[in-house]
């Protein structure tokens, strides 16, 4: 592929979309965007699409003056503003090109406003310095994910002499998991679905270990129903959750970007910490189910090894077609490479490997090199593929080609229910082989 100094059909979601994801699995949270309002509409339309969900995320708003003279005070009045307003328990704020360009300090003001005002002290405030330049939207979340550790489980001070008016609400996050029963750090990808969030507790609690799940987008956005929409996160992390991070008999991370997560809990705690790059495919999910029944101590559950069998079966009565199919894939880097890895693993060519951001494509390894592209290399190097897979912006290049295109990433707004879908372990490598050869037809 000739080297090009520009994206003609980018594939790439934004950092700050990235690092609202993050905040959206967390309880209690108020989103916050340090830039203009069409930024923050423009995310919410694109996760709103996907989820099929409202968003609660809130912008400081900026216009053409902040721009030219700075958002330092928009960003300290919005602070205080959603504070006084809404009462969150926890708030996240995320910055854009606009105000990083500039060069506003968001530490500084988060110090100034909480000089002048001694009663927002206690409020955890969660600060993600996410610009567009950074990558994409992996890069986002994972900064934000390391910024809510880092804020919310090293200074405990703030979550444990919280203000009068945040004290009540702390309190009633707080729910102990029974002293005889182990707790497991997770730290899921961006990647992963919340089906795929669901799937990894339930396979951590068939060991007898209790998930701590940080974020947790199983809980707020799994298509529950509510009422009314609210503007802050309903469901996902516990705030009290954050202070039993140190109890952790031990972290797993999922997608190479969460492993300088967990490496940070690894020497903050002196937690084990493991991570996965993929869960995807018989042996990733093997490696990953055989460290449980390790640290466990017990043997693998029944149930793992009928899932297992199933797919041996799958594996072996489909390898005439999986073998030699020719996949072209172009998805952010933590799912192209579990989905690709994958597909070898079954004997498929991947004649295409396009990931949206650099996010370590250096350190993983396929038959051929995983490299940056966008949607307009999907155009040029699929053509010798006969399967697609990336998010539902790879229709455009799909139809061109006429080629069958399955659906994965984000976003998804073509296909109904991808939320829910399950990508990992036994059942979820199954269903996916199923698709695979379904896109066929």
């Amino acid at each position: 592929m000739n080297i090009k100094s520009y994206q003609g059909n980018p594939q790439k979601n934004s950092p700050a979309l990235g690092a609202t994801l993050a905040f959206l699995g967390v309880n209690g949270l108020l989103a916050l965007l340090h830039g203009s309002q069409g930024c923050s509409s423009f995310i919410r339309l694109q996760l709103s699409r996907h989820f099929k969900e409202p968003i609660p995320l809130n912008s400081t708003a900026l216009l053409e003056d902040s721009a030219i003279f700075g958002g330092w005070e928009h960003l300290k009045k919005g602070i205080a503003v959603a504070a006084d307003k809404y009462r969150p328990q926890i708030i996240g704020v995320m910055s854009t090109g606009l105000t990083e360009t500039f060069g506003d300090d968001m530490v500084s003001a988060l110090s100034s406003l909480r000089s002048e005002r001694t009663d927002l002290l206690g409020l955890p405030v969660v600060l993600a310095s996410t610009p567009d330049y950074i990558g994409s939207m992996q890069e986002g979340y994972q900064r934000t994910v390391e910024s809510l550790l880092t804020t919310l489980a090293v200074h405990t001070e703030i979550a444990e002499d919280p203000t009068d008016g945040n004290k009540e609400d702390l309190d009633a996050t707080i729910i102990a998991a029974p002293e005889d029963v182990p707790t497991v750090v997770l730290l899921p990808g961006c990647h992963l679905t919340p089906g795929d969030v669901d799937e990894l507790k339930e396979i951590v609690v068939l060991f007898g270990f209790q998930p701590l799940t940080v974020p947790d987008l199983s809980i707020s956005l799994d298509g529950h129903a509510e009422l009314e929409a609210a503007p802050v996160v309903q469901g996902g992390t516990l705030l009290g959750d954050f202070r039993r991070l140190a109890k952790g008999s031990a972290c797993f991370s999922f997608g190479l970007s969460m492993e300088k997560a967990g490496e940070f809990l690894k020497r903050t705690y002196a937690i084990p910490h493991v991570n996965f790059p993929s869960l995807t495919g018989l042996a990733a999910t093997d490696s990953f189910v055989l460290t449980l029944a390790k640290a466990a101590g017990k043997p693998i559950p029944e149930k793992l090894l009928r899932q297992r069998d199933r797919l041996l079966d799958t594996m072996v009565d489909f390898h005439d077609q999986l073998g030699g199919l020719k996949v072209a894939v172009a998805l952010e880097a933590d799912l192209l490479y579990s989905l690709a890895s994958c597909l070898v693993e079954v004997g498929s060519e991947i004649s295409a490997a396009l990931a949206a951001s650099q996010g370590g494509i250096h350190r993983l390894s396929l038959p051929i090199p995983i490299e940056v592209g966008d949607l307009e290399d999907l155009e040029e190097r699929g053509k010798r593929s006969s399967l697609i897979i990336a998010n539902s912006n790879g229709r455009q290049a799909a139809t061109l080609l006429k080629i069958p295109h399955l659906r994965a990433g984000m976003p998804v707004f073509d296909r109904v229910g991808y939320p829910q879908k399950r990508w990992i372990g036994y059942e979820g490598t199954q269903q996916f082989l199923f698709d695979t050869l379904n896109s066929q037809s």
